[in-house]
């Protein structure tokens, strides 16, 4: 069993870090926590089938990192997303592995690091000169601490690439302004507009990296739960207030749970359209989502179908769909009280979602722009007309449909139409 002052260590040592210091810190801590004659922390090279150290502690120190083959290395069992431990007598298993020979290496222990997609990205690694002691505890500790691992080398790559998409913009901007002199002016109200999309898109990388983040400490607090309501049934100190509070503990976390999940739906990537998901469930994600947005002054009324509306596509860019349209729906309510009502119907072969608000409506006028890129009715700094073209996209590449209808003064309806899988 880890002990909570131990935890508290390892923790105190690497707050307020990240990047390689991070990543060095974590990993000498983890290295004298364990006894281990050499600690490293790698990423893996799937097309070279490689694998290479980004953090490695050999006798107790930061040395340079390296990179190896994975053939005939107990590290290929790793990269097949398994926990490898082989207490002594490694090189028996693993005769043709030269750096086992040539470093001595007794007992080995290893285990995968997992990114938000549940794919293997890289390892964590113990190797011993002699008898691995306490294969437990440390098991436990490099089980905890894989995720927070592999999150910070995922808001790395997102860092780098966000990095690399804004040089890429500025370059290009720089090109289109000597290019088009004669449009300077358009050329700057564009530009603005893109300055805003961009910050969506950090927004969206940004908050995959804290859905993320965020599952580690309920995953601690979860934990914390089931043990302490172990320790209290059936002792002296369980009461109704005890109850009462462990009560409220859960309740909290699978609220949070949910809306991580919301966020992890929404800043899903990937240009897959083979995926089947129920309409219902992505309306359900957006609404905890976008439940500190009702308060108390939006009544929500839901009336769905009984049964799945099960679709195939990209759920991530469903996800943005809805999201965008029951955004749209608040802000129209915006200052009042108001009714966002949630329908879903079949018709024949078609799954049927209507969304409607009691907001100030669109003007007759405007109706018929709405589909134009960069079209928006709101103040500056509240919106770049993006939106709704990118959803009437979206559903369109869905083999779908989206129809709006409004009153000025009295609310707007949306009804998106999509194909339902048998």
């Amino acid at each position: 069993m880890i002990q909570g002052e131990l935890l508290s260590d390892i923790i105190e040592a690497v707050s307020n870090t990240y990047g390689n210091e991070f990543l060095d810190r974590l990993t000498l801590k983890l290295a004298s926590i364990i006894q281990a004659d050499y600690t490293f922390i790698a990423i893996f090279d799937k097309e070279r089938y490689e694998s290479k150290t980004i953090s490695l502690v050999a006798k107790g120190e930061i040395t340079e990192n390296m990179a190896y083959s994975l053939k005939d290395t107990p590290c290929a069992q790793v990269f097949d997303n398994s926990i490898c431990y082989y207490p002594n007598d490694v090189q028996k298993f693993f005769p043709l592995d030269q750096l086992l020979i040539e470093m001595k290496i007794e007992g080995y222990i290893g285990s995968p690091l997992l990114n938000s997609k549940k794919e293997v990205v890289g390892l964590i690694v113990g190797l011993f000169e002699t008898e691995i002691p306490n294969k437990d505890q440390i098991l436990t500790l490099f089980q905890i601490f894989s995720g927070r691992i592999a999150a910070e080398l995922e808001r790395s790559e997102y860092e780098a690439r966000l990095e690399k998409n804004n040089h890429e913009l500025e370059t290009l901007v720089a090109l289109r302004t000597s290019e088009l002199t004669k449009t300077l002016e358009e050329l700057r109200e564009r530009q603005n507009q893109l300055i805003e999309s961009e910050k969506m898109a950090s927004l969206g990388f940004l908050s995959a990296g804290i859905a993320h983040e965020i599952n580690n400490p309920l995953n601690f607090i979860l934990g914390g739960y089931f043990g302490v309501r172990g320790i209290l049934e059936g002792s002296a100190l369980e009461s109704e207030k005890t109850k009462m509070f462990l009560d409220a503990i859960k309740e909290g976390v699978e609220r949070t749970s949910k809306i991580v999940k919301g966020l992890n739906q929404f800043t899903r990537s990937g240009d897959s359209a083979e995926e089947r998901f129920d309409l219902h469930d992505i309306l359900e994600n957006c609404l905890v989502v976008l439940t500190h947005s009702l308060r108390d002054r939006i009544q929500v009324e839901k009336n769905m179908f009984p049964q799945p509306l099960v679709v195939k596509g990209n759920s991530g860019k469903i996800h943005q769909v809805f999201l965008n349209i029951l955004t749209n729906a608040i802000q129209a309510m915006e200052g009042k009280d108001g009714t966002l009502s949630v329908q879903s119907y079949r018709d024949s072969n078609f799954g049927i979602i209507v969304i409607t608000d009691t907001g100030v409506g669109i003007p007759i006028e405007h109706q018929n722009k709405i589909r134009n890129p960069f079209f928006t009715t709101k103040d500056p700094g509240k919106g770049v007309g993006l939106g709704l073209p990118i959803d009437y996209k979206i559903i369109q590449d869905h083999n779908g449909s989206i129809e709006m209808e409004s009153e000025w003064g009295k609310g707007t309806t949306f009804r998106i139409k999509l194909p339902i899988q048998v």
